[in-house]
């Protein structure tokens, strides 16, 4: 019984959202102004739920007057197609990773896709929500990229999925294919860690692993659990390579109609989600980890932890150049 605690937990966290959301959608008329929202995630994720929870704040904050429309599970395909979309103002918001910014000219945001940036969720959250936080924001606004940066979504660490091999230290990766994001310093993570990293899009994942293209894949065990990939992979080694950090952005074009009052509504109401998202992520990390081994995948711990740092400081030489004093601010303690 012990073991299922952790599904009770989501169980319970779902319905309690699903309820709140009935009971703040039935209290108003048809929005004025549905936001577009696509994601990589389905809708029952823990980032689903984080984006269903800012829908209810908007509703609540406008008096119903501007709504949030999920499109989960990658159903607008990978992340270079959704930012032209919103560039273009077909779609609205979209919590991009920061290596897909630093791909659209973004530089900066090279920064926060480096391996083993930050020691922990709670770090990354005190750097970004910040002054630090807030030049990044401005950099991407600063583009001509027709986005405007609202805020961040900090998800736990990003670890390793594997169908077959167990890693347990950096030897391990010799030769893998693992898929990762369609990403510059993705791929270079990768290849530092002795790996053959391959973009696939996330809604081709699962048939991928399950087909043998890859040997595996990383992202946050709670993505591992809710794209099922128990039913293909064997194990999760927590390399803790990545906190998921992802700028949250908004088409300019569609930004701009709105008055000063809704931007504020917007801004405020992703800024209370987000930390509604933080207070309970990391527990539900935990959890989501109790969760994949009921359902038979095994956890693995890294044996050489030093070893995997040591593998990535060419890209901090490579990436990190000319942020080498925003970077040692980011990781003061």
């Amino acid at each position: 019984m012990k073991r299922n605690a952790p599904r009770y937990t989501l169980v319970i966290l779902s319905v309690a959202l699903l309820f709140i959301a009935y009971m703040t959608q039935s209290a108003f008329a048809a929005p004025e102004y549905v936001l577009k929202y696509p994601d990589s995630q389905p809708d029952t994720s823990s980032v689903g739920q984080h984006i269903k929870m800012f829908g209810d704040l908007l509703l609540e904050k406008t008096n119903g007057r501007i709504g949030v429309q999920l499109f989960g599970s990658a159903m607008m395909g990978p992340a270079p197609t959704v930012i032209q979309q919103v560039q273009m103002g077909a779609l609205d918001m979209y919590r991009c990773d920061a290596s897909v910014l630093y791909d659209f000219g973004v530089e900066s945001m090279k920064v926060l896709s480096l391996p083993y940036l930050f020691d922990s969720k709670e770090r990354a959250q005190e750097v970004l929500y910040g002054e630090i936080g807030d030049k990044f924001l401005k950099d991407v606004d600063a583009t001509n990229l027709q986005l405007k940066a609202i805020g961040w979504l900090i998800e736990p660490s990003r670890n390793l999925f594997l169908r077959n091999t167990k890693v347990t230290q950096l030897s391990d990766m010799k030769g893998l294919k693992i898929r990762v994001p369609e990403s510059e310093i993705f791929l270079a993570t990768m290849e530092a860690f002795g790996a053959a990293g391959t973009p696939i899009p996330m809604g081709e994942v699962y048939t991928s692993m399950q087909t043998g293209v890859v040997d595996g894949a990383e992202n946050t065990v709670d993505t591992f659990n809710s794209n099922r990939f128990d039913e293909v992979c064997k194990y999760i080694t927590l390399d803790q390579h990545n906190f998921n950090i992802c700028p949250i952005v908004i088409s300019k074009i569609n930004w701009d109609k709105f008055s000063t009052d809704d931007q504020k509504a917007i801004v405020e109401a992703w800024s209370e989600a987000s930390r509604a998202f933080d207070a309970f992520a990391i527990k539900n990390d935990l959890d989501a980890q109790e969760l994949a081994k009921s359902r038979g995948v095994e956890i693995l711990q890294l044996t050489d932890k030093p070893a995997w740092v040591d593998a990535v400081k060419p890209l901090y030489e490579k990436f990190g150049k000319g942020y080498e004093d925003v970077i040692a601010q980011m990781q003061a303690q």
